[in-house]
């Protein structure tokens, strides 16, 4: 089913700042090591800063923009989420949903239309909006 988006109907959203320092970790409280993304990744996030514990071995967080529009729902923490799409190897590939922007929580909550259902979006259409740093596609092995 096609999608059609009027494009000035768009609101400009205000981007909330990333973490200003590698996040404690939410399982095991050590600091994070601030890593990149290898160049070589397909999922969109090539060169991409993270954060990751070390010591758990947990993804926790990106470390830019992306997906970071200060009217998301607010995490755990009490500052607002980032935005982002499952990737094609996940259950359900392209499910929008958020997570804690400063990768100190482990909030996560779907994205639901107005009818309540959740939001799929596909998958050409997820690397479209993560070129233009609208979400954030979370398919990745960082290392």
């Amino acid at each position: 089913m096609p999608i059609s988006i009027n494009l000035f109907s768009i609101k400009r959203v205000t981007l909330a700042s990333p973490p200003t320092q590698p996040p404690y970790c939410p399982c095991c409280s050590r600091v994070s090591k601030r890593l990149i993304t290898r160049s070589s990744n397909r999922n969109g996030n090539a060169g991409r800063p993270y954060s990751k514990c070390l010591h758990c071995d947990k993804f926790l967080v990106f470390d830019d923009y992306r997906g970071n529009d200060s009217t998301n729902p607010e995490c755990h923490c009490g500052y607002s989420s980032k935005r982002q799409v499952s990737g094609r190897s996940k259950p359900v590939a392209g499910r929008l949903h958020y997570v804690c922007r400063l990768g100190m929580c482990d909030f996560f909550s779907p994205g639901k239309d107005a009818k309540g259902i959740d939001v799929i979006i596909d998958m050409d259409l997820t690397e479209d909006l993560s070129r233009l740093s609208i979400i954030w596609y979370d398919s990745f092995i960082a290392s």
